[in-house]
This record gives C-alpha cells, structure tokens and sequence, in this order.
C-alpha cells in the first residue's frame, strides 16, 4: 500500500487508493467497541455509531468504530460517509473532508467499479493503543488491517498503523484528524530465520497496543 497521507481531518483512508488494497470496515453499528468499561461507549444516531462515553475506554470505543465505519463507506456508500461526517466529524473539517472523498472517488475508476460489480472488502483494528487522553481531547493510534476482493480482483491485504485525534464536544467525541503514518507497517507473517520466529524491528510500533473486542460483551 503505498504510504500516502490524507490531509486535514479526512480519515486516512481518503489517501489511499481502494484499487492498492482498499480497505473496508466492519459493520460496527449497534456494536459498543469494548467489553467491561468500553460496553454502552456506543450509541446509534440515524445508524452512525456515535461515541458518547467521556472516559478513555470510551474514546478507544470512538475511534474504532469511526476508523471501521469511514472505511467502510468512503467508497461503497458515499451517502453513508456523508452521514458519518456529519455526525462525527468537527465541524470545521467537514467540507475538506467530503471534498477530499469525493476526489479520491474520482480518481479511482477501478475501484469504483469493482464495487459497481459486487466487489468487497472488509477492514479490522487489529489493535490500538491511547497515546493521549484528556477530559477534552484523545490521539490514538491503530494498527489496521484492510482486505479487499470482486469478481475480476483477487483477493489481497495491506496494513497501516493511523493516528486518530478527537476532541470532546457536545457530549460526544469528535475526529478533528485521521492520518496513516508515513513509516511502514508491521504485516503479521510467520518467517523463520535460522529456526526462529522472525521478529521484525518494525513490530517495536505496536508497543502497549491492546486488542479491542468488538461487540457488547
């Protein structure tokens, strides 16, 4: 996947071409991002999940579910992406970020079409970790995994680690910027060397990542 960054608030998928390994997200509506503290993180607002625990589990739940749902939609339900803008976006980023969608769309005739054809893809947060919390804002960084397939496109993968900034407003939070990191990303593998698991130095990047659980409980 070529390391491209997004600009402004757009989710890092914006800067990545669906055609190089696209990456769709999990349906994550109804689901709370978390078990034990992160459960009830979640709440539906016209179908979008919308992250309303002021906490830090809540603000892993928010940006899980906005990571797994802007990937989900940009390109395979451009309506849906705009509902999520709207509703989980700050407001100052919204017209960038549905510009920079739109573009992206455009500029990704095969993609487009692949989706056209019954094309699919899917796209997991393999795992996370909180870099920093406030009552105010949040950074979190995942490690997202993304998949895509179709008629005439064989299945493939690629994986990126994205940093994620929310701010807390209104009584949810908010993404104010989602960018892929320029440096690559560890791509899970079993490789042996000389008998041994091969431990990549890029792996260091996950350090104090946790794994969320989707679902309620």
């Amino acid at each position: 996947m070529p390391d491209r960054r997004g600009s402004g608030a757009l989710i890092a998928l914006i800067a990545v071409s669906l055609v190089a390994f696209v990456l769709l997200g999990l349906d994550l509506a109804g689901q709370s991002g978390g078990r034990g503290s992160a459960t009830a993180a979640i709440e539906l607002e016209g179908g979008v999940p919308v992250g309303v625990k002021r906490t830090p589990a809540g603000a892993l739940a928010a940006a899980d579910n906005y990571l797994a749902d802007s990937a989900q939609t940009l390109e395979q339900d451009p309506s849906a992406f705009g509902q999520l803008v709207a509703t989980v976006y700050a407001p100052v980023q919204r017209a960038e970020t549905l510009a920079q969608a739109q573009q992206l769309r455009l500029s990704d005739p095969a993609g487009m079409g692949n989706y056209s054809e019954g094309g699919r893809g899917l796209a997991v947060v393999a795992a996370r970790r909180l870099d920093h919390y406030s009552p105010s804002s949040a950074t979190v960084t995942s490690w997202l995994a993304g998949f895509v397939w179709g008629p005439r496109l064989s299945p493939r993968q690629s994986w990126n680690l994205v940093d994620t900034t929310l701010v807390w407003s209104s009584g949810r939070w908010l993404v104010v910027s989602s960018q892929t990191d320029a440096t690559p990303a560890p791509v899970p593998a079993i490789v042996y060397v000389d008998g041994y698991n091969d431990g990549s130095a890029a792996f260091s990047r996950l350090a104090g990542m946790t794994a969320p659980f989707y679902g309620s409980g």
